[in-house]
């Protein structure tokens, strides 16, 4: 069991968490969610022991063991995939040195790089060599080869296709030890999590929702509604207070000013007497401690595609197509078609070759056999998976102004629809987090006006707030989408159709097959 009591954290002047407690009881599985900058990293290194807090504690029931997945996996001393094996057995149970894993060890570390869809790596593979996606696995296979009473994972589910994903929700479900994850796919949630802990980036506090994430969404969005007419019925009461004030001191004047009679006098000051009182009686009303502020949303991306100009029948044909690499067929003899307005969803296994069929499309990569044609007035918008799309060393301004020039102001104000704030936007894109590179990728997607997207795991990296208002925009957007993406509610809300790349042939299918309808 895991108890985390009163943890406070200030990194300078701003205050990321405070006095946070909660307690992670045996075989739970919670999910810590919260916007961008809200400390749920923070928390998790807190509770790892790779950070220290300002005040509180962490404690342990006795014989539990803690296994932490950091959200950039890193290859630390270790070379090869067996090292890193073996740092984490020693870790928990190995004394000394062994340099080789015993074959129960190996068959397992197997057992579960096949659930990944990575046991085609051997145990000499240098670490510096993987992927992004291998690396990820390697660093899950290696912590649950150790069995931790207490599994601690931030963002497991990055750079995992939709099988990886699905075996690790399986996994999860049945795993005996308690789990405290952070992920902004929905899905996975749903199917992994039983109570929700939300970190509020404005309260730095903490708040408890018992069910899965589509609970905790049900109820958070019932809160708001409710505050909302709360608040609507105070402002009428609001209106209905000082109207009643005017109407009667109106009268008292009227009444004072119409006639010279003593009595009549009197009685128009007694009236005035009682407007003032109404007037107090507004004013209390208006500095009580119970009423409310009209709600607000929160700092939140905003997108808006808007308009294009003018659509093409077919956005894209090939006929066809093919490409290989290192003598491996990715791709052969593709038939493809997309209308003009058609959203498709293409997916398929880490390294079937998705991203280079997007490439050979968008003109990157030679095909090896057959022909691709764009729609003649389609006009493109790229975002690319890796974000080598953006100049390092040019400032988020400077990066904007090249795609549509405008002036100073205007350009600070895009932004910071984008969550860029005055300060990052003149910082070399190099010095920016992956989710800030991503928001901007986003920012020059807009300002670029294209007519037919062509998105390469554009969520990667977005909180999910960010993630629903993108998805907004895309439901919105009239024009054509060609996306690869492994978040499963993303693809489901924003494509009608789902390309499946698996043996080197492209296979139809429909985005809502991907999720249960319950979600």
């Amino acid at each position: 069991m895991l108890h985390v009591n009163r943890i406070s954290k200030r990194f300078d002047y701003t205050q990321i968490l405070k006095e946070v407690s909660f307690t992670l009881g045996y075989g739970e599985k919670v999910a810590l969610v919260g916007a961008n900058g809200s400390g749920k990293s923070t928390l998790m290194q807190i509770i790892a022991g790779t950070l220290e807090a300002d005040a509180g504690t962490i404690t342990l029931s006795g014989g539990d063991t803690l296994g932490y997945l950091p959200q950039a996996g890193e290859t630390g001393e270790t070379r090869t995939i067996e090292e890193s094996f073996l740092h984490a057995l020693s870790a928990h149970y190995r004394s000394g040195s062994s340099k080789a894993l015993t074959p129960a060890e190996e068959a397992e570390a197997y057992r579960i790089l096949a659930g990944l869809g990575s046991d085609y790596l051997a145990l000499d593979s240098p670490l510096k060599q993987l992927s992004g996606g291998e690396l990820t696995r390697v660093h899950l296979a290696a912590l649950f080869l150790t069995a931790p009473t207490i599994l601690l994972l931030d963002e497991p589910t990055n750079h995992l296709d939709i099988p990886a994903l699905e075996w690790l929700e399986k996994f999860l479900q049945s795993y005996y030890g308690s789990v405290l994850l952070i992920s902004h796919d929905r899905v996975f949630l749903d199917r992994v999590v039983s109570c929700v802990y939300e970190l509020d980036e404005v309260t730095q506090g903490i708040r408890k929702f018992p069910g899965d994430y589509s609970n905790y969404a049900r109820v958070i969005a019932e809160e708001k509604e409710k505050a909302y007419e709360r608040w609507k019925d105070q402002q009428a009461e609001i209106k209905r207070l000082k109207a009643d004030w005017v109407q009667t001191a109106e009268q008292a004047r009227h009444t004072e000013n119409q006639t010279k009679d003593s009595k009549m006098r009197r009685y128009a000051k007694k009236v005035a007497k009682k407007g003032l009182a109404k007037k107090h009686r507004l004013e209390r009303y208006l500095e009580d401690e119970a009423r409310i502020e009209k709600p607000m949303d929160k700092w939140r991306l905003r997108v808006n595609f808007g308009e294009p100009e003018h659509h093409s029948a077919i956005a894209l044909q090939t006929d066809g197509l093919g490409f290989a690499y290192d003598q491996r067929m990715l791709f052969e003899d593709l038939n493809l078609t997309i209308q003009g307005q058609e959203r498709v969803a293409l997916i398929g296994a880490n390294g079937c070759g998705k991203s280079t069929l997007l490439k050979v499309l968008l003109g990157q990569l030679e095909p090896l056999s057959g022909t691709y044609r764009w729609g003649g007035r389609i006009k493109i918008g790229y975002m690319a998976q890796n974000q080598d799309t953006l100049d390092p060393k040019k400032s988020a301004l400077e990066t904007l102004q090249d795609i549509r020039p405008m002036a100073m102001s205007e350009a600070y104000h895009f932004l910071h629809y984008f969550l860029l704030d005055e300060d990052q936007v003149i910082l070399p894109t190099a010095s920016l987090s992956y989710g800030q590179r991503a928001r901007l990728m986003l920012a020059c997607l807009v300002a670029e006006g294209a007519t037919f997207l062509v998105l390469d795991e554009p969520v990667n990296y977005l909180d999910i707030p960010s993630r629903e208002q993108f998805e907004q925009a895309l439901q919105a957007f009239s024009g054509g989408v060609l996306l690869v993406a492994h978040d499963r509610a993303f693809i489901s809300r924003v494509t009608e159709k789902t390309w499946l790349l698996e043996d080197a042939k492209v296979k139809m299918g429909w985005s809502e097959d991907l999720v249960d309808e319950s979600f």
